[in-house]
């Protein structure tokens, strides 16, 4: 098993205990960005960042692949906390629906940086995942090395190859999007204590179809209205119908060494238990016909589709 398939938190804190230890036991003592500090680091935005001591996630494991095309890329790289997530994400999948595989495509370089292919990913808090679908009959795809475009439908419509390559020759795949798999990694994303997701970039007609699975099967209204604010079409890039970008906040202990989030700040998840319906977690007594109305309000336009303004460069 991999070590990122534990709880990464762990491992972290006992680095930066024996570090601090050893900050102690010396004179000048151990401060800012030269600082004993052997875990990956976040530095910058997403969109002006540089990667520290960065982690990275093995082209294969419980649940995901990284498809031949990406893996040239070589751009599987992020933070602990980023690959820890991904890593857990894509085995929850495979536990709770066994047959699919997350397809993993750029998070970013070694170093970080800038690249040809993202105006971000470029501190290692961005990562690609691939949607799940599954054929006419409802089985699984397995990942290939192009991505679907997939209608509001739900209906596969064209390749997706990566930058510079040709489209499969073969015939596009008669496929659908598999709501079930794809609502389960970003629920399982959502849920993980260890990290603090910021955006998913995803078309909005693709968004309220994992809205609409996450109702179905009976998530907690808390969790699917945040997942509300949270998914995002961008405006100012492609409208992601082939793949979801995922992006992290912060983690706590890069933020002296520089790391900078843009866009929604954290304190919206200090009040989310104050907030009302649709907004935040109503009591349990209530939840039912009301919160599913106030839903529907959210996705016929009635209610905004995000809490604050912000940048959300894809």
């Amino acid at each position: 098993m991999h070590p990122l398939q534990g709880r990464p938190g762990a491992n972290r804190k006992g680095v930066r205990l024996a570090a601090a230890t050893l900050c102690l036991l010396s004179a000048a003592g151990c401060a800012g960005p030269l600082a004993f500090d052997f875990g990956s680091a976040s530095i910058g935005t997403h969109a002006d960042g540089t990667l520290r001591h960065p982690t990275q996630l093995p082209f294969d494991g419980d649940g995901y692949t990284v498809p031949r095309p990406w893996r040239t890329r070589r751009a599987n790289y992020g933070t602990e906390e980023l690959v820890g997530a991904v890593v857990r994400a894509a085995r929850a999948v495979e536990r709770s629906d066994p047959g699919g595989v997350a397809a993993i495509g750029d998070m970013s370089r070694r170093s970080g940086g800038d690249s040809a292919e993202h105006k971000s990913h470029q501190s290692g808090r961005d990562v690609d995942v691939f949607f799940y679908g599954v054929d006419r009959d409802g089985r699984p795809l397995r990942p290939g090395d192009a991505m679907l475009h997939f209608a509001p439908d739900g209906r596969a419509t064209r390749w997706s190859p990566p930058h510079g390559v040709r489209a499969p020759a073969a015939a596009v795949p008669s496929a659908r999007f598999d709501a079930q798999r794809n609502w389960a990694f970003v629920r399982a994303l959502l849920s993980d204590p260890e990290v603090e997701v910021q955006w998913i970039f995803i078309h909005r007609g693709l968004a309220a179809a994992l809205l609409h699975e996450a109702t179905r099967v009976g998530d907690d209204p808390a969790l699917v209205a945040r997942a509300s604010f949270i998914m995002k079409q961008p405006s100012d890039a492609e409208i992601h119908d082939d793949h979801m970008h995922v992006r992290f906040y912060c983690a706590s202990g890069d933020r002296r060494l520089g790391c900078v989030d843009k866009g929604p700040v954290r304190w919206w998840k200090k009040m989310w238990k104050y907030m009302g319906v649709p907004f935040g977690r109503p009591p349990s007594d209530t939840i039912g016909a009301d919160a599913i109305a106030a839903f529907g309000r959210l996705f016929r336009g009635e209610l905004p589709l995000t809490f604050v303004a912000g940048d959300a460069t894809s």
